[in-house]
């Protein structure tokens, strides 16, 4: 779903670059480049391989890109010496303690007018898994520290010098998914979201969370989203000085 909404939202927004901020193993920053049009991915991530996975996907579809091994930390981000027209913050700011100092230093790194697409887990998703499993992110070091309502998101998203522009709850049939993952005591990845248990309950997640995205998108999704959101997807813009 996530994919859909940066199609729609992001339609008829230009720019040569992109700043993609833990990106795990997802695709957005090549979907989001061929809307745009950009020529540039930067990619910034504390882990070596997520690093080396998404030079390697750019340069099949020759986009270039390059990326930086780093810890989220408002000190760190002060090497980034280029600003960017898209920064890609997309479930990142439930892993910080200083979620409010890292967005307003990525967002120092925007262009004027530019916009940052912010993906985060809904407070009330995060409080149902852990109800469903106690030990939900608490021995994992990259684990959830935060967690979000929707008036503390814009609380923290203004506080940035961004305005959101978007503001959507989405992705239903990923909180199927991790019900059944976290219920169920599968091991998961914390840093970038890879399921490490295989076997059927591997096999019936990813089964699981495809059927349920075709059910929800073939529905009525913007609905669905509301009933079981299990993240807000925010694009928001750089207040113009």
């Amino acid at each position: 779903m996530i994919e859909a909404l940066l199609k729609q939202h992001l339609a008829g927004f230009r720019g040569e670059r992109i700043l993609d901020v833990g990106p795990g193993y997802g695709n957005f920053s090549r979907v989001a480049a061929a809307i745009m049009g950009a020529e540039w991915v930067t990619y910034i991530d504390c882990n070596r391989d997520v690093l080396s996975w998404q030079i390697a996907e750019s340069d099949k579809i020759e986009l270039v890109s390059d990326g930086m091994l780093m810890s989220l930390e408002r000190s760190a981000l002060g090497r980034i010496a280029v600003r960017y027209d898209l920064i890609l913050c997309q479930e990142v700011l439930e892993h910080l303690v200083d979620a409010e100092e890292v967005l307003a230093a990525l967002s120092e790194h925007l262009e004027q007018g530019g916009r940052m697409v912010i993906t985060v887990p809904t407070g009330w998703s995060e409080r149902w898994l852990k109800r469903l499993n106690p030990g939900y992110m608490k021995n994992d070091p990259h684990g959830h520290v935060r967690e979000f309502d929707e008036a503390g998101l814009r609380e923290l998203i203004r506080g940035a010098g961004l305005r959101p522009m978007v503001f959507l709850p989405t992705q239903p049939h990923v909180l199927v998914a991790h019900t059944l993952i976290f219920g169920t005591r599968m091991r998961i990845e914390e840093s970038t979201g890879r399921i490490m248990t295989g076997g059927i309950r591997g096999f019936a997640s990813r089964k699981l969370s495809k059927l349920s995205k075709l059910l929800f998108c073939a529905t009525a999704p913007a609905w669905w989203g509301c009933l079981l959101p299990r993240n807000y997807f925010v694009v928001a813009e750089k207040n113009r000085s």
